[in-house]
């Protein structure tokens, strides 16, 4: 083996073997053809690493089973918890940010559309048409420094319809994530409190909570661009994102029942306490990343 040169080409020790005994790098380190790279990467995917494959048919079939695993020490066979919700939570964010959200939403300068205009919306009462008048409203009267930030804003939505505004959002809701989970699994622990569960015990079911949250937003995202390219199976993926978004509370509940060992009846009690903090809290996170992304306009 030519590349092998009897050292580590990563540490410099002494090679006894194809491996490292230091620092575990294969000793052939030579620059790989094509092909090679293309069956290391085919091979990645199938089986050399099957803790992928094992980590995520636990997550979607077994809720909860992935924290009590953690907790209990049998973690070899699992990819590590911040490392799978890492992983899941890149793919969603990417694929929330590259669809094209116009043609779903009403587009922002369509709301300022003059009341007369075709299309607009019939009303009696007297519209904003035009970001000038939204800055001259009467509730921005006590406020005159807001006055120019409302209409910067204004302008830079009408000019792309919200797109830079949501780019801004869904780039900032990644980060904004690191502070909601720790604040929900502190909340999460106060209703368990008896018998009591440590906080990092909390905090592991929340990520693992999460990462399936954003494998079955993934799955729902593909079955909306699904039935909006092919029209015919339209009403299959309806079908199909009505049963994942309802898989997200029962899936909670069996998480919630297998990792903190309730009776059905306070787990069912508890659950539904956590879906009125969890959908306060995360409806606060949101409001806080658009005043944010609106700020960086």
């Amino acid at each position: 083996m030519n590349s092998l040169q009897g050292h580590c080409k990563n540490c410099g020790a002494a090679l006894l073997g194809r491996f490292c005994v230091n620092c575990s790098q294969a000793g052939d380190v030579h620059v790989p053809t094509t092909r090679e790279l293309v069956h290391e990467f085919l091979e990645g995917l199938t089986h050399s690493d099957s803790r992928l494959w094992r980590t995520l048919t636990t997550l979607w079939f077994k809720p909860g089973k992935l924290t009590t695993e953690f907790v209990a020490g049998r973690r070899v066979a699992y990819l590590p918890p911040f490392r799978l919700y890492l992983i899941v939570s890149i793919v969603f964010f990417f694929i929330a940010s590259s669809m094209h959200t116009r043609g779903e939403l009403m587009s922002f300068d369509d709301a300022l559309k003059p009341a007369s205009a075709p299309g607009a919306p019939a009303s009696g009462e007297k519209r904003i048409t035009s970001c000038n008048e939204l800055a001259a409203a009467d509730f921005l009267n006590g406020h005159p420094n807001w006055k120019p930030r409302v209409k910067h804003t204004c302008d830079a939505m009408t000019r792309d319809s919200g797109d830079n505004l949501f780019h801004i959002a869904i780039g900032t809701m990644p980060k904004a994530m690191f502070i909601f989970l720790p604040l929900i699994a502190f909340l999460h622990m106060l209703m368990y409190w008896h018998p009591r569960h440590r906080y990092a015990e909390q905090l592991l079911f929340f990520v693992h909570l999460h990462a399936f949250f954003f494998s079955v937003a993934i799955l729902m995202s593909a079955a909306v661009y699904a039935g909006g390219t092919w029209p015919k199976i339209s009403g299959t993926t309806d079908v199909l994102d009505s049963l994942l978004g309802w898989s997200l509370p029962v899936y909670s509940v069996l998480a919630m029942r297998r990792v903190f060992r309730g009776g059905w009846a306070a787990t069912l009690v508890k659950g539904v306490a956590l879906f009125f903090v969890y959908m306060i809290v995360f409806g606060l996170t949101v409001a806080g990343v658009f005043v944010y992304a609106i700020w960086q306009l």
